[in-house]
């Protein structure tokens, strides 16, 4: 698999009595579609019970300037027939953002980490955004990354869309996000400055629905 230094995530909720034919669009379609667009690495699902949207898409790029590019604007711009009956489900229940790499611990896991937790924000003051970026990349996350059952974690900032920074955690357990290691691993005198900073947060735990697709993938027919 390519190095990917790029990250889109699609946000999405549809109504419940929709969910069936969603999953099946995406699962059979959409998934493989998009994972095929030169320069997209491999694409995965989650969903989570804690908030709307619901479910989130989350593909793997080569780098940040993939999502802009002519073969994702074409996939958008151009959509499936299935793809353009799902757009009346979902709606204005839709969210894309664009992402950069800003640091990683960890492997790739395979099979696939059973759990994602994210943790979404802003840094409240822009005078301290650079100790605070410093803060996440070189204190918080690898300690966080050192915690048993966490699989990789990752932190990318956004080049389009909001809360400017997102870190994922893919977990071997839903549990270690609020192990005893884990919060032990957070109790730093800087941490703690540095939380106060946080804004517009945001955090979900997600369990995944569909493991890796990678390019090749053949949608069905």
């Amino acid at each position: 698999m390519a190095a990917a230094h790029g990250l889109v995530t699609v946000w999405l909720h549809v109504p419940p009595e929709r969910e069936e034919e969603f999953n099946d669009w995406y699962n059979l379609e959409h998934i493989a579609q998009i994972v095929n667009i030169p320069g997209f690495t491999c694409g995965r699902r989650y969903a989570t019970d804690q908030q709307v949207p619901k479910y989130l898409a989350w593909y793997e790029a080569i780098d940040e300037h993939v999502e802009p590019g002519p073969g994702f604007r074409h996939a958008v711009d151009h959509p499936t027939p299935w793809s353009l009956r799902m757009r009346r489900f979902y709606g204005e229940n839709r969210f894309r953002n664009n992402y950069r790499l800003s640091s990683a611990f960890g492997a790739a896991p395979g099979p696939d980490a059973s759990w994602l937790y994210l943790v979404q924000t802003d840094c409240a003051d822009p005078a301290q955004a650079e100790e605070f970026d410093d803060w996440y990349d070189h204190e918080h996350l690898p300690a966080l990354a050192q915690v048993p059952g966490v699989v990789r974690a990752r932190r990318y900032i956004a080049v389009s869309g909001a809360p400017k920074s997102l870190a994922a955690f893919e977990l071997a357990a839903r549990e270690v996000y609020a192990s005893p290691a884990w919060l032990a691993a957070r109790e730093t005198p800087r941490t703690a400055r540095m939380r106060r900073l946080f804004s517009n947060a945001r955090r979900a735990i997600y369990r995944l629905i569909l493991p890796t697709v990678l390019p090749g993938s053949p949608p069905l027919p």
